[in-house]
């Protein structure tokens, strides 16, 4: 029972009512008060500062700034009538100038409803570089706008642009991946509330995008890369991995982090005309959007994959990531697969693959021209390769993992020479 409900609460929330007889705010005030005690069911004299903080946070769960400083301001003047006409109760929200405002807004940045908003957004992302930057960047601006996300106007957003730019001196590159954190950030909430919608109105802000590295557009011809696929020692084990893995990239243009994660779950277990189906779980792309896709190893593929799988010395459960790191023994006097790491289950990192692609890059004295040749780099080789050779651009969208058309469209465009391109083959310009 609340105190409302008490023969003493009755009469007193009766007595406070009658002050607004005759009013329309009558009806908001015993509204307001009759919430707070639905939510605060203890005995009157257990009411305190805590409690109080608890309602707050309560609140902001479902409503602004604003809207919490009306509903304890209405409160706040029935505590004071209380005061008056009870006794021995003394107000939790205090005497003193500014003891109101602690109860009227909350440090959203130091909230827990912030870090588990946090928590459940950082696990739709992939790449574990990524998580550890976009957390940062979504707590350094809440920090500095003091805001919850539901009282975020497009100002806001404005002025942090002009603070990292102006103030800070920031390159317009390191502002745009600011933002893209902050964005996703937002767009994950509205995700999840229909009641939030995405305050940031990313276009207007005129940012400057990051340029991708070199690596990303580079394309290796067929000889590269069939000399980078010829490095790995397939006589040792660390040698059969990176065979494989170079042969997924190279063959299927997957992602680095999509080769990561790669786990035995991920594995049809009955082949079908001695062919391996494998799925690609959460691929990248916008928030529940990420279709799984498959793609069906064959071929020297296969081999290569078989080749590590069944000699890797691995049992494989079922979260068991497909790619094992190696750490140097010295009873064996070389490197041995890491076996505390596949009990943890621990996945390779993207950089191990990065780590990977440089050192075959290397042996095979490939030469880097204007190039950049990273693990993106082995996927645009991949999929040029299948638009050369005549693979539809439905199913090349679909291997790629791509949300958009116009994504995959850039390698149809690589795919033109003076050999071979449109204007050789139109009937009507022959």
């Amino acid at each position: 029972m609340s105190f409302i409900e008490t023969a003493e609460g009755k009469r007193l929330f009766k007595r406070y009512l009658a002050k607004f007889d005759g009013k329309s705010t009558q009806k908001v005030y015993r509204s307001e008060i009759r919430q707070f005690f639905d939510f605060f069911r203890g005995d009157i004299d257990q009411l305190n500062k805590s409690a109080f903080l608890r309602y707050r946070d309560h609140l902001a769960q479902n409503v602004g700034a604003k809207t919490i400083k009306r509903k304890f301001s209405i409160l706040n003047q029935f505590f004071k009538f209380l005061e008056k006409n009870l006794k021995s109760f003394s107000s939790p929200v205090g005497k003193s100038y500014g003891d109101m405002k602690s109860f009227q807004s909350r440090d959203y940045a130091k909230s827990e409803a912030f870090e588990e908003q946090l928590t459940k957004w950082e696990e739709t992302l992939i790449c574990d570089s990524t998580r550890k930057t976009y957390l940062g960047q979504v707590r350094l601006f809440f920090r500095w706008a003091g805001k919850e996300p539901k009282d975020l106007l497009q100002d806001d957003f404005v002025r942090y642009r002009d603070h990292l730019l102006t103030e800070r001196k920031l390159k317009p590159a390191t502002v745009w991946n600011k933002f893209i954190a902050i964005n996703g950030f937002l767009k994950f909430m509205s995700i999840r509330s229909r009641k939030f919608k995405n305050p940031l109105n990313f276009g207007a802000l005129a940012l400057i995008p990051a340029k991708k590295d070199k690596g990303y557009y580079s394309v290796l011809t067929k000889k590269e890369a069939n000399k980078i696929l010829k490095q790995p020692d397939r006589r040792t084990l660390i040698g059969k991995r990176d065979h494989a893995i170079l042969r997924l990239m190279l063959t299927y243009g997957l992602r680095a982090g999509e080769i990561c994660k790669l786990s035995y779950k991920d594995l049809d277990q009955e082949r079908v005309k001695g062919q391996q189906r494998i799925w690609i779980r959460d691929r990248k792309g916008r928030i529940g959007r990420r279709a799984d896709t498959d793609i069906i190893l064959n071929g020297k593929a296969l081999q290569a994959f078989d080749d590590w799988i069944e000699n890797c010395g691995i049992h494989f459960e079922s979260n068991s990531p497909i790619f094992a790191g190696f750490i140097w023994s010295i009873n064996d006097g070389g490197l041995v697969v890491n076996h505390a790491q596949v009990r943890e289950k621990k996945p390779l990192t993207v950089k191990t693959i990065e780590n990977i692609v440089l050192k075959y890059t290397e042996s095979a004295g490939i030469e880097n021209r204007d190039r950049v040749i990273s693990p993106h780099a082995l996927r645009h080789t991949a999929l040029t390769l299948l638009a050369r050779a005549g693979i539809t651009l439905v199913d090349l969208k679909w291997l790629a993992g791509h949300q958009d058309v116009s994504t995959t469209m850039i390698y149809l465009h690589s795919v033109q020479s003076f050999d071979d391109h449109v204007g050789m083959h139109n009937p009507l310009n022959l």
